[in-house]
């Protein structure tokens, strides 16, 4: 049986936006959906759904690169809310791994499964400790993944807007100095992109990734 990951989050400190604004921070979160999946399709992303106004979930079907897409998300999260919002934005994540029985449709709002189940439990138990990400479905190596996941997500919660946009051209597989032929609005040097990644944490974040992946293929 095929698995996949289910990526669930919750976007911090929003609970006290006015309707308005939770309508733009919908707009904001499927914006950095479209940006993972037309930047990392590989990874095939799909089924993006938002509830709440503040929660969304996706679906990942190379369950090896959750972690990647997890993070490519909170990036583009940071910096389209500096654009939507004036200010950071982060969100806590859960990544259940296992089976699929049903995806979101016209006909059902939420997806079926044990990756969504999972999911959805990982998310609960953070949310009730402390913001932050974790991973549940893949027995003894959710505890170490996790753990992994936390440190990153400290990482996360300092990044700049410029670390941010370092950080998802990294993950689209560019060198450093076609990094900063691609930067935005214009070309910068590479000894500033190289100064925004270490910044970062990407010289860990880097083989962090690789171990993740190795580690979910078993």
């Amino acid at each position: 049986m095929k698995r996949f990951a289910v990526i669930t989050g919750d976007v911090n400190a929003s609970s006290s936006m006015e309707k308005q604004v939770v309508r733009r921070l919908e707009r904001t979160l499927r914006s950095s959906f479209q940006d993972l999946m037309e930047n990392l399709p590989d990874l095939k992303a799909d089924h993006f759904t938002c509830f709440r106004g503040d929660s969304w979930q996706f679906v990942v079907g190379d369950a090896t690169a959750a972690v990647n897409a997890a993070i490519y998300f909170r990036a583009s999260l940071l910096l389209q809310s500096y654009d939507a919002f004036g200010k950071r934005l982060n969100s806590s994540v859960a990544i259940g791994f296992g089976s699929v029985d049903f995806f979101p449709d016209d006909e059902s709002t939420a997806g079926g499964g044990k990756a969504y189940e999972l999911s959805g439990k990982c998310l609960n138990k953070i949310l009730r400790r402390m913001p932050g990400m974790c991973a549940s479905g893949l027995g003894p190596q959710d505890t170490g993944i996790s753990v992994l996941l936390g440190v990153i997500d400290a990482l996360i919660r300092h990044w700049t807007s410029s670390q941010a946009r370092a950080i998802c051209l990294a993950l689209q597989g560019l060198t450093q100095d076609e990094i900063a032929a691609h930067w935005i609005p214009r070309p910068v040097s590479q000894q500033a992109v190289h100064k925004h990644l270490q910044k970062a944490g990407w010289p860990a974040i880097d083989p962090a990734l690789n171990w993740v992946a190795t580690t979910i293929k078993g």
